[in-house]
């Protein structure tokens, strides 16, 4: 009966014995649910054909490890054949001087990526000092908030070649800034 219904439901017998509509039920389904399958190609052109330690690394990692560190690829070994026997190196970026205390942790750090794998993904890790990027929970200041302050800031110079610069600067970085924004409908 799945393949022969219409869109919306399949015609059924109702509880009074005629014959009905009756609607399929289906569960709704979280935005979340889709991300794994539509950014894989996106994920394995990095070295990540398991999305799951991107999407899911603050419950690999813990929440506490996985506010400064951040998986940043994959390597797998060369031969297909190693490969399969021996994990890959998990490139990871670590946040200020917390790398030495991921250095200690590496060894359960690999133990808990590979338990929420099933097997040995990862065999090593390569830690990468450097900061984490930034979420995209924060908003730049509004552009023209910011050009009326830029403006008066100017303004309170005293004449001369400084403030020539200055407002010349200004005009530049408000005409790029112009050029960048997409048209609001």
């Amino acid at each position: 009966m799945r393949g022969s219904g219409e869109k919306s439901g399949v015609p059924q017998k109702a509880a009074s014995g005629q014959q009905g509509w009756v609607p399929r039920r289906r569960r709704a389904r979280m935005v979340g649910e889709f991300v794994p399958n539509l950014m894989r190609p996106a994920f394995e052109k990095f070295g990540f054909p398991a999305a799951a330690i991107l999407t899911d690394w603050a419950a690999i990692a813990g929440p506490e490890l996985a506010s400064y560190t951040a998986p940043e690829r994959l390597k797998w070994p060369r031969k297909p054949a190693a490969a399969s026997e021996k994990g890959a190196l998990l490139i990871l970026r670590v946040a200020g001087a917390r790398a030495l205390e991921v250095e200690y942790l590496r060894p359960r750090l690999i133990e808990r990526i590979n338990a929420a794998f099933g097997y040995c993904a990862v065999s090593d890790i390569r830690i990468i000092q450097a900061p984490l990027p930034k979420s995209g929970g924060e908003k730049p200041a509004d552009g023209a908030a910011g050009a009326g302050r830029d403006h008066q800031l100017v303004a309170a110079l005293p004449e001369g070649p400084l403030k020539h610069a200055l407002a010349r600067m200004a005009a530049g970085v408000k005409s790029r800034r112009d050029r960048s924004e997409p048209a609001a409908f």
